[in-house]
């Protein structure tokens, strides 16, 4: 009887989604059964033709996902043994820092170019009333994987000065805003943010691998000096699924600057319409 619940909780966790193959939802949704433990270190995964006509899915799909995880390190297939589970997923903490430590780089963490633009304007949303954009700007598009699974998507906006000014393939490698931070120093005065849960959109859900209006957490942020002057700004889109927010503010800063943990008057003007 609990086995039946389980194929059914299965079944509604696969639907068709577009731009999401059928293996990566199924690896998606086994990786999830990992690292909760219904599939614990050590234990035997079903075997392909059978998790194949449970779930209504082709022997195929199946196949190509265990082979995902068996890449991941997770599971490991021996024949006339069977799969079993190997490992454990990363430990959430580590993509945790991954998402708020800017300068965090765990060995997990890697970052895939989509695009870089320029000369390329700083959109109007991710202004604020008194910030002043440079002229000319480089705009990246890229997405941060973790273990080699999408669950950040951004678009940063950095003066084209600043941006020629980092080391060679930084955004490769790393944040640009640590690397901003890093280069320009004492220059960097504040940083404001918001974030914002919403529905994905196909073309998120494309990137992310996620069904379509999904939720996913929007961060935008801009860095900008003593004047105005914007040094970074950008927008991130995180899965809703994978996204984890912790902050440790000590209690004299909420003293000296309140606006840490609460909306001051000017923030809440800006996000008022026209």
């Amino acid at each position: 009887m609990m086995e039946d619940r389980l194929i059914a909780s299965e079944r509604q966790e696969l639907p068709a989604e577009r731009g999401v193959a059928q293996y990566q939802r199924l690896a998606s949704l086994l990786r999830h059964r990992i690292a909760k433990g219904e599939y614990p270190l050590g234990a035997q995964l079903p075997p392909m033709t059978q998790l194949a006509d449970d779930l209504g899915v082709a022997v195929v799909s199946v196949r190509q996902a265990y082979e995902m995880l068996s890449r991941e390190g997770l599971i490991r297939s021996q024949r006339g043994v069977g799969t079993h589970v190997a490992a454990l997923p990363a430990e959430v903490g580590e993509l945790a820092l991954a998402i708020n430590d800017p300068f965090a780089a765990p060995q997990a963490l890697a970052f895939e170019i989509l695009e870089v633009r320029r000369p390329t304007a700083v959109p109007q949303e991710l202004l604020g009333p008194d910030d002043r954009a440079a002229s000319e700007n480089v705009c990246v598009r890229k997405l941060h994987t973790y273990s080699g699974e999408p669950f950040c998507y951004a678009e940063i906006y950095v003066p084209t000065s600043v941006f020629e000014a980092l080391p060679r393939d930084t955004a490769k490698k790393r944040k640009l805003l640590a690397a901003v931070l890093d280069e320009l120093g004492p220059r960097c005065r504040r940083v404001r943010q918001r974030m914002t849960v919403m529905p994905a959109d196909f073309p998120l859900c494309d990137m992310l691998k996620i069904p379509f209006a999904s939720p996913v957490a929007k961060m935008s942020r801009r860095l900008v000096d003593g004047k105005g002057n914007v040094l970074y700004a950008g927008v991130t889109w995180y899965r809703g699924d994978r996204y984890v927010s912790e902050i440790d503010i000590p209690i004299s800063a909420l003293k000296s600057a309140p606006g840490i943990t609460e909306p001051q008057p000017r923030a809440i003007a800006e996000r008022r319409p026209g």
